[in-house]
């Protein structure tokens, strides 16, 4: 025997309830697909915009910082804005992969100005032998401006004023040593001999 039962519930609104208006409104709008032109146009136009407005912030927020009087900046911005550039990090992958794949560009390009030089006035040389030339002098400039590059990184971190701190010190020493042995003073004793002027010994 089966029996059934049929109970009527009632449900009371609460203010998790959705409205009917909103359960049947239409949010979806169908994506139309733009021509190639078009989109790289818009693209590029709102990559330009968005760098402008980069640079006008940062520029905005240093010459408040600079003279906060007469500039004022949009303080209700993120701050990440205004310091992108400090907060980026310089020794990241990306940033170091970046440089080393500009270094290599110059290398190969400086190696190719010389070749071009060299094979211009070839001076009864053979292709050859320029070339061998030209990468022979890429080569010792390559080591020139390595020397340089790494002069220029230990007057950087201050290796050219902790040498002149240290000559002075020398020199400094050297001062004081001369000045204690033109103010020393023996005293008398036994194994103290006074030497003879040289007029009393004529006389």
């Amino acid at each position: 025997m089966r029996v059934g039962v049929n109970v009527e519930i009632g449900l009371e609104a609460t203010l998790y309830t959705a409205k009917a208006e909103d359960v049947t409104a239409i949010t979806y709008k169908p994506f139309a697909l733009a021509s190639a032109s078009a989109t790289n146009a818009a693209a590029a136009a709102a990559e330009a915009e968005a760098e402008a407005k980069k640079r006008s912030d940062e520029n905005e927020y240093i010459q408040s910082v600079l003279d906060p009087q007469n500039r004022a900046y949009d303080a209700a911005a993120p701050m990440e804005l205004h310091l992108q550039k400090e907060l980026s990090n310089p020794h990241s992958r990306a940033k170091k992969q970046a440089r080393w794949q500009a270094a290599l560009a110059r290398r190969r390009e400086l190696l190719a100005q010389y070749v071009r030089r060299e094979l211009r006035d070839l001076k009864g040389r053979t292709r050859r032998e320029a070339r061998a030339e030209a990468v022979w002098k890429w080569r010792e400039r390559l080591v020139a401006d390595r020397r340089e590059e790494m002069k220029r990184r230990w007057v950087h971190r201050g290796g050219e004023a902790a040498l002149v701190r240290q000559r002075a010190r020398r020199a400094r020493k050297e001062r004081k040593r001369d000045e204690r042995l033109r103010t020393l003073v023996l005293k008398e004793g036994p194994n103290q001999v006074i030497p003879v002027a040289a007029s009393s010994r004529s006389s």
